[in-house]
């Protein structure tokens, strides 16, 4: 494939988002398994989590991370990452390669443990935003 797929639409002002599932390299046929996700985040606060399953109709306990390390998230700001001033999160771009058969993807981000439900749009600007996650195969 040479298409970049999303693997998230545009985040807009959400907590929390879980995207819908979409075709892996493995629906096609693709033996070698390997993608290429990468991930731009600007003035973002979260966590962000990338899953994929070998299973044709997927239940929830049929989805596992792919995410470096076995992580089960990226946690936003990084430790190491210094925050400008005027800023509340990190802006970057990252880039990982995972080899998996997998038949479905998606990716989720999680806002839930660092904003109140309640909280109205103009409350959660200020935690930034994901301009996407992409996928290759």
């Amino acid at each position: 494939m040479n298409t970049s797929l999303h693997l998230i639409p545009p985040l807009g002002e959400v907590i929390t988002l879980i995207g819908d599932k979409i075709r892996g390299g493995g629906w096609y046929g693709h033996t070698s398994g390997l993608h290429s996700v990468a991930i731009r985040v600007l003035n973002f606060r979260g966590r962000i989590k990338v899953y994929a399953s070998i299973a044709t109709q997927p239940a929830d306990e049929d989805w596992y991370s792919v995410l470096p390390d076995n992580a089960a998230y990226i946690e936003y700001p990084h430790p190491d990452y210094i925050i400008p001033i005027n800023r509340q999160g990190e802006t970057s771009t990252i880039g990982f390669n995972f080899t998996t058969n997998a038949v479905w993807l998606r990716a989720v981000v999680d806002r839930d443990y660092l904003i109140p439900s309640m909280y109205t749009p103009l409350q959660i600007m200020p935690y930034g935003t994901v301009s996407y996650i992409l996928v290759n195969y």
